[in-house]
C-alpha cells in the first residue's frame, strides 16, 4: 500500500490526466449530439455535466479545504503565557 503522502502526490495529476479524457470524450458526444439535434444535445450536456462535475469536484474541493486551513490556521493567537485583561 503506498503511503498517505505519495498518494497525494499522484492524486492531483491522476484525476487531471483522467479528467482530460473524459473531456475529450465529452466534446465528441457532444459534437454527435449536434449533428441529431438540439434536443439530444442537451441531453448529452445533462450528462456529461453530472459525469465531468464529480471528479471535478473531488478534484478542487480538497485543494479549496486546504486554503481554507491556511487561511483559518493565520487567524489563531498564538498563547504569549500572559493574561488578559
Amino acid at each position: 500500500m503506498l503511503s498517505p503522502r505519495l498518494l497525494q502526490r499522484v492524486y492531483f495529476p491522476m484525476m487531471l490526466s483522467a479528467l482530460s479524457v473524459l473531456a475529450v470524450i465529452a466534446v465528441m458526444v457532444v459534437r454527435e449530439g449536434l449533428v441529431a439535434g438540439r434536443v439530444e444535445a442537451w441531453m448529452a450536456l445533462w450528462v456529461l455535466a453530472s459525469v465531468l462535475g464529480l471528479p471535478l469536484l473531488m478534484l478542487v474541493a480538497p485543494a479549496l479545504d486546504g486554503l481554507r486551513r491556511l487561511a483559518r490556521s493565520r487567524d489563531n493567537v498564538p498563547d504569549a503565557g500572559g493574561s488578559i485583561p
